[in-house]
């Protein structure tokens, strides 16, 4: 443990809590009473996401709500969040089951996003918001940077039809305009994502595109956590 101490610069007082950050529900499948990484993942979502929107509201100050979302939403998709986590060599110190092992669960996108998220929460109880701050940002480096370069192939619309595809939804994805509001050379529109008959987000916008972009990274997010919730109730 030491060895990822020092990759991901902090040092715990309270090792237990990283051990439980790194514990993939299949390591404990025969006993259930044990603790994993789950509840961990759930509280690291929210600081992780906290953290961000502070960095964001403050590199961007012209930006409004919905341009802050959408570049939250670069950071917090699991594709990036599971990139940082292999950078950082986490997939070499997960427990998990030695079948999931065998079948390199410990470099799934998902799992990695899940112990990242949890060790944002290991840091925090153990150390307090300021060093869980200062772990992300010197992880996520350069924001301004990264977003640039992450935004040219970010495409929440396509990667959303991907999903849906994927998963065998026969439903179409369908985005219903619900507000368009202001002046001509000033309108700011509002966008439903209807898959079946389900509203899965909402966005807001200068242009439609904008509004339906914001909407597909919301459908995404909510998405891909009901599978995830599914597929560990299996």
């Amino acid at each position: 443990m030491e060895e990822l101490q020092k990759k991901i610069s902090y040092s715990f007082r309270n090792p237990v809590l990283l051990t439980q950050a790194l514990t993939h529900p299949s390591y404990n499948e025969q006993d259930h009473s044990k603790v994993d990484n789950q509840r961990m993942e759930f509280l690291g979502d929210s600081i992780l996401s906290a953290i961000l929107t502070e960095a964001l509201f403050n590199w961007f100050p012209q930006e409004d709500e919905g341009s802050l979302s959408r570049k939250r939403a670069v950071f917090i998709r699991g594709s990036y969040l599971a990139k940082v986590a292999k950078e950082l060599r986490i997939h070499d110190f997960l427990l998990m089951s030695k079948s999931e092992l065998g079948n390199k669960g410990n470099e799934r996108s998902s799992t990695l996003e899940d112990a990242l998220e949890a060790i944002i929460a290991a840091i925090f109880m153990d150390g307090g918001i300021e060093n869980a701050k200062k772990c992300v940002l010197s992880w996520f480096g350069d924001i301004p940077g990264q977003l640039e370069a992450e935004q040219r192939s970010y495409n929440p619309k396509g990667q959303l039809q991907e999903l849906v595809q994927e998963q065998s939804i026969l439903d179409k994805i369908q985005y219903r305009v619900t507000k368009e509001v202001g002046p001509p050379h000033k309108k700011v529109f509002g966008i439903d994502l209807i898959i079946g008959k389900k509203t899965w987000g909402s966005g807001m916008g200068k242009t439609k595109k904008e509004a339906e972009e914001e909407a597909a990274q919301k459908a995404l997010l909510k998405l891909n956590s009901h599978l995830k919730t599914n597929s560990q109730s299996v």
